[in-house]
Formats: structure tokens, sequence, C-alpha cells
């Protein structure tokens, strides 16, 4: 036999391959493409991926991101030296001046109101956010429990 060059053999590895005939698909494959689409589209937005959100949740995610984004480049700007706190306090004065008003007016209004209340004593308040943090802290417990039981094996 004849020594080929590469090309020769490539050309004729191809046409060996292009004379064999086709594999047919398994049977159930039909079944089982049309049951994972039929799933797929059968789960909640929140389990798809982004794209597939619908457009005001993609607003609302894409502002409150943003805004996050945005507290924590301003928080850390200062520490990190890029801004001076002068600098950030004259680009925000007119903010404070608003959160000033609106203090004062709920200081007032705080002032009309807080002579008709009775005094709350702090035991109560600390016992009442005692048992908020313990109903919380049960109520993720049974939820982690509940997912472990009833979902991870699936």
């Amino acid at each position: 036999m004849a020594r080929l060059t590469p090309e020769q053999l490539e050309q004729k590895i191809h046409a060996v391959l292009r004379e064999q005939p086709l594999r047919p698909a398994p049977r159930s494959l039909e079944a089982r493409v049309r049951g994972e689409i039929a799933r797929r589209q059968a789960l909640p937005w929140w389990h798809r991926s982004y794209a597939c959100w619908p457009q005001p949740i993609k607003l609302t995610f894409l502002v409150v991101a943003t805004g996050l984004a945005a507290a924590m480049l301003l928080l850390f700007m200062p520490v990190l030296g890029v801004v001076s706190g002068d600098a950030l306090r004259q680009i925000f004065q007119p903010i404070s001046g608003v959160v000033h008003t609106l203090r004062a007016a709920s200081s007032a209004l705080l002032g009309l109101v807080t002579p008709t209340v009775p005094e709350i004593s702090s035991t109560y308040l600390y016992g009442g956010l005692a048992i908020i943090s313990g109903a919380y802290a049960v109520m993720l417990g049974l939820g982690a429990t509940a997912y472990r039981v009833l979902w991870q094996h699936r």
C-alpha cells in the first residue's frame, strides 16, 4: 500500500465516514425532550434565568442593585481616600436639608402624640423583640428542614 499524505488520508477518512448510515435516535427521545420543555415552561419566573424575568421585575432589580452599589461606593469612598468627606457633604447638602426638615416635622408630630400614648416598658419591648427573633429562627429552621425532606432528593 502506498504511503498517503496527511491531506489524502483525511480525504479518505471523510469519504468513509460520509458513507456510514445515520444512527436513529432512541424512540423515547422526543417524549423526553417535550417533557423537559414542558417542565421548564412550568417553572415560576424566579426559578428561571434573569433573561426570562418580567420587565418590571428586571427594572426594579436593576434600580435596587444600582442603588445598593452606589450606596456602598459612597460609603467606602472616604474610607479608601478617593474623595474627602467635605466633598461628599457638599454633594448631599440639599438632601440633608430635606432630611432635617422631615426629622423636625416627625419630631413635632411625635410631640403631639406622645402625651396621649402610655409609656411602654423597655422590658416589654425587648421581650417582644426576643419573641419575634425566636419565631424567625424557628421558621428558618422549619424551612430548611422542609427543603431537605421534601425537595433535596428529587
